[in-house]
């Protein structure tokens, strides 16, 4: 890989011979070196097409678990894990922390930060899902929701929920939303019911009124 003119050494993982049975493109990353806590040297991952798919940047512990797949132009980096048989294909990319559960896919130009996508969870065509910039909560996404729009922050989709390409769904605030298809719903933990004590302030002095000292 080059980066800023100069050539970085894959130290991280070989991608072996052991070809995927259905698509013989793809093969077994192994391990060079332990990565992170669950990944030791010589173990060996997922599948790839290529050294492009999967990150092998000084410190960034992305991998590839079980039978999950990184194919195409997608990308896995910056701590990214996929399990199972989680896909990441087209020119799509799981950045951030994200995780990939069952047979959870982002296809296309899908963009996924720090998302939990698990069960048969989709993200297509242009769609995101990302972390919220003001709380640093991330969307869950379960069942066979899909995803081609944008979703936005304390986000659960579960069941057969769909975004639509150009609709967004954001949530900055404390409570979860919750979104089936039952409907929309708040989930709140027992202690935002709760009332507590204003916290003093610490040494806040009122400035004196100069009328007064005269």
């Amino acid at each position: 890989m080059v980066k800023g003119g100069e050539t970085i050494m894959n130290t991280k993982y070989e991608i072996t011979d052991l070809a995927h049975e259905k698509y013989p493109f793809l093969h077994r990353i192994r391990a060079l070196r332990d990565i992170g806590s669950k990944v030791k040297a010589g173990d060996l991952g997922g599948f790839v097409e290529c050294e492009s798919n999967l990150s092998f940047e000084t410190g960034d512990d992305a991998w590839i678990f079980d039978d999950a797949i990184a194919a195409g132009e997608g990308c896995v980096d910056k701590g990214s894990v996929l399990w199972e048989r989680a896909i990441v294909c087209g020119c799509a990319y799981a950045s951030h922390g994200t995780e990939m559960f069952g047979d959870s896919r982002a296809e296309d130009d899908a963009y996924i930060q720090g998302a939990r996508l698990s069960q048969c969870a989709r993200v297509s065509g242009n769609g995101m899902v990302l972390q919220s910039p003001t709380t640093k909560v991330s969307p869950i996404l379960t069942g066979n929701c899909a995803v081609y729009g944008k979703v936005m922050g304390d986000v659960m989709l579960a069941g057969s929920v769909v975004v639509i390409s150009d609709e967004t769904i954001s949530n900055d605030s404390l409570d979860t939303l919750s979104i089936n298809e039952r409907g929309r719903t708040i989930l709140r933990v027992p202690s935002r019911d709760e009332l507590a004590p204003r916290q003093p302030q610490e040494n806040q002095k009122r400035p004196k009124d100069k009328g007064r000292d005269r």
